[in-house]
């Protein structure tokens, strides 16, 4: 009589089961509509151009920050060997 505490456990997992799959197949719920994307407005024509671009404004402010990186004692000095003082 080994088999009957087995009913019902498969009686209880059957429609656990049953749910888990239930649920796993149903649709997700779909997103709230995208709301239309706003364009920032065109620049007036009044508006200035910038007389300086971006890219050559990046450069300069990245090789001034180099020279002073390497201006610094620490990037002077020869490296020591590790373990050595």
């Amino acid at each position: 009589m080994l088999h009957a505490p087995v009913k019902p456990l498969c009686s209880a997992m059957l429609p656990a089961l049953a749910l888990c799959l239930t649920a796993c197949a149903s649709k997700p719920p779909t997103p709230p509509a995208a709301l239309p994307m706003a364009l920032p407005p065109p620049p007036s024509l009044s508006t200035p151009l910038q007389s300086v671009s971006y890219s050559l404004t990046a450069a300069e402010r990245i090789k001034s920050w180099r020279d002073r990186l390497m201006a610094m004692p620490l990037m002077q000095e020869p490296s020591a060997t590790p373990g050595q003082e």
